[in-house]
């Protein structure tokens, strides 16, 4: 099979299905004790209050055990993203391992009369994310063998994390593969490469490549998957809030076409059509539809609605997909 022809099978799963995506870049931390969740809320901006029990003989499933979200500084800007899964007696975290030690020891610092322990795990357990209309039967499967899942669509396409014990991996990556045989929509495992190429095509934005430490969550355009403005206090709250409702983000990251076959490397000028500079691409692939390039990149915030005409190194663009105006 070539890789034009896996790429268009996996678009398929997504659409239809589900892929399945290992995570061995994510390490783990493990909280316990009584105030874990009302504590772990206070350092995320997404919301970890408990959820209420549904009506007797409701015909539902129980709510996500587990969220998507960023731990930030007191500036507001992004010190990582977190995956979180509530089990029953312990809280899991996935984090960048690059950023595990660092974000440890910054909740830590926050651990004061709390009855919370926090340990970094990340060599026992292993992460697997997966995408698609079917994450919640596979979401199931994976506890079945072994894995705590949660129901969380972090990525808009629909999702589920499961986070296992290291020697349960390969069991609940089997218990996965199985649902595939039903006639609901294809399951099939994503590779890093074909990841890639997937998340610019459906706008999902990677820690490290379209957005770092030195972002806001509105500048890099998470606010909507990753931030509750409803919820209560929690570390750099103040300056997230006040930008989303008096202000806004100088920049915002979109999702452009740009004519022409040829690469459009990192750090090109995003310009208007008269050749002003407005921002720069962060992340490229091929158009799926055969029709010049898909790129992610930074404009700034009064040029950032779709459909706006650019050019992106000397190149005619457009942007395709942009976050709402705010009401």
């Amino acid at each position: 099979m070539n890789k034009a022809h896996e790429l268009d099978e996996q678009r398929r799963a997504l659409r239809e299905g589900a892929l399945v995506q290992a995570m061995p870049e994510l390490g783990t931390l493990i909280v316990t004790g009584s105030d874990r969740q009302t504590w772990l809320n206070g350092l995320v901006t997404c919301d970890l209050a408990p959820q209420k029990p549904l009506p007797a003989g409701a015909k539902v499933p129980p709510p996500a055990g587990g969220a998507y979200g960023l731990n930030v500084v007191k500036t507001g800007k992004i010190f990582a993203e977190v995956w979180i899964v509530i089990a029953e007696d312990r809280i899991y975290v996935g984090a960048l391992r690059d950023r595990i030690e660092a974000l440890r020891e910054s909740f830590e610092r926050y651990l004061i009369m709390e009855d919370a322990e926090l340990a970094d795990a990340s060599g026992e357990h292993a992460w697997v994310f997966v995408h698609g209309p079917r994450a919640a039967d596979l979401a199931a499967a994976g506890r079945a063998a072994g894995a705590e899942a949660a129901i969380v669509d972090w990525s808009g396409l629909g999702g589920a994390l499961l986070v296992a014990p290291r020697q349960a991996e390969g069991a609940v990556l089997a218990a996965l593969r199985l649902p595939a045989a039903g006639a609901a929509g294809p399951v099939l495992p994503t590779t890093a490469a074909a990841w890639e190429v997937l998340r610019v095509e459906n706008n999902v934005p990677r820690f490290g490549v379209d957005f770092d430490d030195q972002n806001f969550p509105q500048e890099a355009s998470l606010e909507e998957r990753a931030v509750s403005f409803s919820k209560g206090c929690y570390l750099g709250q103040e300056t997230v809030f006040m930008l989303q409702m008096r202000g806004h983000a100088k920049k915002r990251l979109v999702q452009l076409a740009v004519e022409g076959e040829d690469d459009v490397p990192a750090g090109a000028e995003i310009a208007l059509p008269d050749g002003a500079a407005v921002g720069a691409v962060t992340s490229q692939v091929k158009d799926p539809r055969g029709q010049g390039v898909l790129a992610l990149g930074y404009v700034k915030y009064k040029h950032a609605v779709q459909g706006t005409a650019l050019r992106v190194a000397g190149r005619a663009a457009e942007i395709t997909r942009a976050p709402a105006a705010k009401a």
